[in-house]
């Protein structure tokens, strides 16, 4: 692997989108795809830069006489999606999602992500630059008081099997970016790309997603369906002052920023979707960071299996497909 700054590897997230891999677990059910070479080629044909691709690790690792072993099985199955991306020439943000056991009881599982994520680590430390390794999405809960010293644990865990490669990192509460001044990174470790994840307002972008919950501190997302993203001044700016400070964060910290997550419900009206996309994506590409769209499907989705289309509008959003360099929404 050739070595290569953090802000250069970050340039390869220009324009990514997030593709939840389906490997057989109930945990991926609902959310996922059978990832394969017929979704890369979409994804590369529409313009994508990278892939997130979401793996539940945590469903797919064995335990044995306290010992924890990652399915050597699903291991293959991603290092055949890597080589399928290399050769479209997509760059592969390996992303570990969805760990409620984790996030229930944090001690009591740490040790399976720790060996989880060296193995990982290792499988695919001969990768080339373009596939960068995400340990862990979204901590929250009981798992937020604890990130700063499990995410040093995770990262020493990690850099034991590859020390060179770029790791994708964020704040806690699900990488939200409010949470940023509260992240304590290693500053001997200058191979970190920072990830926050942006669904704000969440009443507009995750409207009528029950898998919430009611009792949210904004109430029951059923409450929030019909809300509409005019961009109005007021709306455009909440968003504009949120990456300003974003952006000050990174300039204090010299740290690239990739926004990781952005996305909205498909209960959401579509003009409203198309005009938050666009200005979340103008956004980042003015401050000089990487985005990630959450997601090609079947929620949030971008892409609808049930036409074999793109979303038009959508694509259009995000500058990308035949609607690549038009900026009017």
């Amino acid at each position: 692997m050739s070595a290569s700054s953090p802000h250069e590897t970050n340039r390869l997230l220009a324009r990514t989108v997030n593709i939840g891999a389906d490997f057989g677990a109930a945990l991926e059910q609902g959310w996922t795809v059978p990832v394969g070479p017929r979704h890369l080629d979409l994804c590369h044909e529409a313009g994508f830069s990278a892939v997130r691709l979401a793996t539940c690790w945590a469903a797919h690792t064995i335990e044995s006489r306290g010992r924890f072993t990652v399915d050597p099985a699903i291991l293959d199955s991603v290092d055949l999606l890597l080589d399928q991306a290399a050769e479209r020439g997509l760059t592969v943000v390996l992303n570990n999602l969805q760990d409620p056991e984790l996030v229930a009881d944090p001690p009591r599982h740490l040790d399976r992500l720790l060996a989880t994520t060296h193995q990982v680590a290792e499988r695919f430390s001969g990768r080339p630059a373009q596939v960068i390794l995400e340990p862990l999405a979204e901590p929250r809960g009981p798992l937020d008081p604890l990130w700063n010293d499990y995410l040093r644990q995770i990262l020493t865990a990690l850099r034991e099997a590859d020390p060179a490669r770029a790791v994708v990192i964020g704040p806690a509460s699900y990488n939200n970016m409010r949470r940023l001044p509260d992240l304590r990174l290693p500053e001997d470790d200058r191979n970190l790309i920072v990830t926050v994840h942006q669904y704000w307002p969440i009443t507009f972008t995750m409207q009528g997603e029950t898998w919430l919950g009611t009792e949210t501190p904004f109430g029951d997302p059923v409450s929030w369906l019909g809300t509409t993203w005019q961009g109005s001044h007021e709306e455009r700016s909440v968003l504009s002052d949120a990456f300003a400070g974003l952006a000050e964060w990174a300039r204090a910290h010299d740290r690239p920023i990739f926004v990781g997550e952005f996305g909205t419900s498909g209960n959401a009206d579509p003009g409203s979707r198309a005009r938050w996309a666009a200005v979340n994506r103008r956004l980042a590409e003015e401050h000089g960071f990487s985005w990630g769209y959450w997601s090609f499907g079947p929620t949030f989705a971008l892409y609808d299996e049930s036409t074999g289309g793109w979303d038009p509008a959508l694509l259009q959003a995000l500058g990308l497909g035949q609607a690549r360099n038009v900026t009017a929404i």
